[in-house]
């Protein structure tokens, strides 16, 4: 019952555009207790959820990062392709796998193994166009140590926090690792748009991505900035990785959220660019 009653009152959320929506699903969530629930996103994709961890109840009613969510769904269209670097449960890439369908390509990065059953399973849902993989973004292929919070942090707080950037006392385990350059190398089009959230090695990541930002077979770019220093060389375009490109780039930043615990900086070529003008006329970033 109390399944039946979430899916029902999530669906109606799911396209509520207005302030207030985390604070009313949080109110009303709160009692659910753990299960697994497989749900219809608002773009058409499909999602297993764990309703027993906080930021996975926010995802059942698409409450999670909601402008990031939303700019994602607007930028993507059939046939794209979109890596998702740093892909935790796979939200961002279920949502996406909606909007390309099954002429597109989805292809989730995420190195935490604690996930990777439930990321199995977003990819058996959207099969063909959702591909996992189990590697590390960084700036060059090869092996990382892998920094996990120890023990158990309650309501899945310490899966989204894992990085390759180390931590003191964190416990750590080997994992390998790959670049933008060569997954999107690999594609037989261009991307239309990468999202970076690696929990402080986004920068790494850019450098891994010279050559396809260079070539322009990686477009446009989401990355996630959680300090106002980051946030404002990236701004300045101070990564030689994306310096020489960097006037081709129409930027967009939610600067709202600069003051919480981390802002998203776009920056947009080619199909993402062309369909921000066309969104941008008819609404404003959540």
């Amino acid at each position: 019952m109390k399944a039946a009653i979430a899916r029902t009152v999530a669906g109606w959320l799911r396209g509520y555009p207005y302030r207030g929506k985390v604070a009313a699903w949080n109110r009303f969530a709160a009692w659910l207790g753990p299960e697994q629930l497989d749900i219809t996103l608002s773009t058409g994709g499909h999602m297993r959820i764990d309703t027993g961890l906080y930021w996975q109840r926010l995802m059942l009613a698409e409450a999670f990062e909601r402008r990031s969510a939303w700019l994602v769904a607007r930028l993507l269209d059939q046939g794209d392709v979109f890596i998702d670097g740093g892909a935790n449960c796979g939200f961002y890439a279920c949502l996406a796998a909606g909007r390309v369908g099954a002429s597109g390509r989805v292809i989730a990065v995420e190195p935490d193994r604690r996930l990777h059953a439930q990321l199995a399973e977003q990819s058996r849902l959207n099969a063909p166009m959702l591909e996992v993989r189990h590697d590390a973004l960084s700036d060059g292929v090869g092996t990382a140590q892998f920094h996990l919070p120890p023990g158990e942090i309650a309501d899945g707080w310490g899966l989204g926090i894992a990085s390759l950037e180390p931590h003191d006392g964190w416990v750590t385990h080997v994992v390998p690792t790959v670049t933008l350059d060569v997954i999107a190398g690999g594609v037989d089009r261009p991307v239309a748009l990468a999202k970076l959230d690696l929990e402080g090695h986004e920068a790494q990541a850019l450098r891994g991505a010279r050559e396809a930002l260079r070539s322009g077979q990686l477009e446009s770019l989401l990355v996630e900035v959680n300090d106002t220093r980051m946030f404002e060389e990236l701004r300045a375009h101070r990564f030689d990785t994306i310096l020489d490109v960097r006037n081709g780039f129409t930027e967009i930043a939610d600067l709202r959220a600069l003051d919480g615990t981390h802002t998203d900086l776009a920056l947009l070529r080619g199909l993402c660019a062309r369909r921000w003008q066309h969104v941008r006329q008819r609404t404003r970033w959540m």
